[in-house]
């Protein structure tokens, strides 16, 4: 079993203890296991065929996520180091009124097959020891038409400031099943080399309700950037590649 995959164990395991230590009540659990024909984020590819777990506690307007890639065989190493990634994800979402919601929170990029410990962060001066980095974000929703959201990024290590605006609109196509249309553009700023770029993905996703608390779905996306190799991510990550084109996903999630 490899590292991330260990890590991946660990973390999970901790999650349920704190489960285990508050009332079924007081907060409450989602998972989502997901399998993808690629991992791709903002525009660049990060690994190819990947196993994606995932887990989601709330409680009140507080959440806590980790969130996982674990590359499938050996290739996805050579071509695309960094294809295993854990985040973790802290933060506040509430209503401001009936139209408007806020979105306040934390991420911690943790890179386990880049020789990197648990608190091994980038800095581009060369005193860091691995690949990690912290990225704070602020989001507005709004209650309307294809639910527009925009969000804001700003990462510490990489100093690149990400804006970002998602639409989504789903389908019923009977009592159970629903067809999901969502999408979002994006443009990163890179703050100190000036390798700015453009990205957007499309997705559509069909989705079946097996109970009350389980669902299944499966997934064709679109992605699409003008990133030039990869640009400010090959600082940190040697071997991130463009991603242009189409890939495909399923997915099991469950709340309990």
């Amino acid at each position: 079993m490899n590292r991330a995959a260990l890590f991946a164990l660990f973390i999970l395991g901790a999650s349920m203890s704190a489960i285990g230590a508050a009332s079924a009540q007081s907060v409450e659990v989602s998972t989502t296991v997901a399998f993808e024909s690629r991992y791709v984020f903002r525009g660049v590819q990060f690994a190819e065929t990947s196993i994606q777990p995932a887990i989601n506690l709330s409680y009140g307007n507080l959440y806590l996520n980790s969130w996982f890639n674990l590359p499938i065989g050996d290739d996805d190493l050579v071509v695309t180091p960094g294809g295993e990634e854990l985040d973790l994800i802290a933060g506040y979402s509430a209503s401001l009124n009936d139209l408007i919601s806020y979105d306040i929170g934390l991420t911690y990029y943790v890179f386990p097959d880049l020789a990197s410990g648990f608190f091994d962060v980038l800095r581009e001066d060369g005193d860091g020891l691995g690949a990690n980095t912290l990225e704070p974000y602020l989001g507005v929703a709004f209650d309307a038409a294809l639910a527009p959201s925009v969000y804001l990024y700003h990462d510490f290590f990489l100093d690149t400031t990400t804006v970002q605006g998602n639409v989504s609109h789903s389908f019923p196509l009977s009592e159970k099943a629903s067809f999901d249309l969502g999408g979002y553009i994006g443009y990163v700023f890179d703050d100190v080399g000036g390798a700015d770029y453009l990205y957007g993905t499309a997705s559509a996703d069909l989705s079946y309700t097996l109970s009350d608390s389980g669902s299944v779905y499966t997934s064709l996306r679109y992605s699409g950037s003008d990133i030039a190799g990869g640009a400010v991510f090959d600082d940190a990550i040697l071997g991130t590649r463009q991603a242009g084109g189409f890939w495909w996903g399923v997915g099991f999630s469950a709340d309990f």
